[in-house]
């Protein structure tokens, strides 16, 4: 019995060093796309913002403050409550859901296994979907993955 226990625990511990070497090098790939989202970062945390480290089945950074709001009322495609780059996820300092935060933390994920390559891979899934006669928006393969992510949030 103790010779399973001590088993079981060296197998946890090499599951836990294995999830933290996955998250690193998902963070590293995707650090050509979580670069601009600091740069963003940092002006929003100098204006009254905060920065709180999110962790999970992948690390990111949530941003909120004054000049967040400014700028996701402001997007170019319209108003938004949060917008994920990299692993940055820029969100307004009121009215954020777990619902939506679950959709944001799906495109973190989702830049951890695409990294630089991710912005192409969904600009070609719009464009996929509007060949197909559908919306770019609505039918883009990763924007569906996220609205699934919103009801079932893999545990921790």
């Amino acid at each position: 019995m103790r010779n399973l226990i001590h088993a079981l625990a060296q197998h946890l511990h090499r599951y836990r060093r294995l999830r933290i070497a996955g998250s690193l090098a998902g963070v590293l790939w995707a650090l050509p796309l979580s670069l601009p989202g600091l740069l963003l970062a940092l002006p929003v945390r100098m204006m009254h913002g905060r920065i709180e480290r999110l962790t999970g089945s992948v690390p990111a950074l949530l941003v909120r403050g004054p000049l967040a709001d400014w700028l996701l009322a402001r997007h170019p495609f319209g108003p938004m409550a949060a917008m994920a780059v990299g692993h940055i996820v820029i969100a307004r300092r009121h009215g954020l859901t777990s619902q939506t935060l679950r959709h944001e933390l799906a495109h973190v994920r989702q830049a951890a296994l695409w990294g630089a390559a991710f912005p192409l891979a969904y600009l070609a899934a719009s464009a996929w979907a509007l060949l197909h006669g559908r919306q770019a928006y609505w039918h883009n393969h990763f924007e569906i993955a996220a609205r699934k992510a919103e009801q079932h949030f893999p545990s921790e």
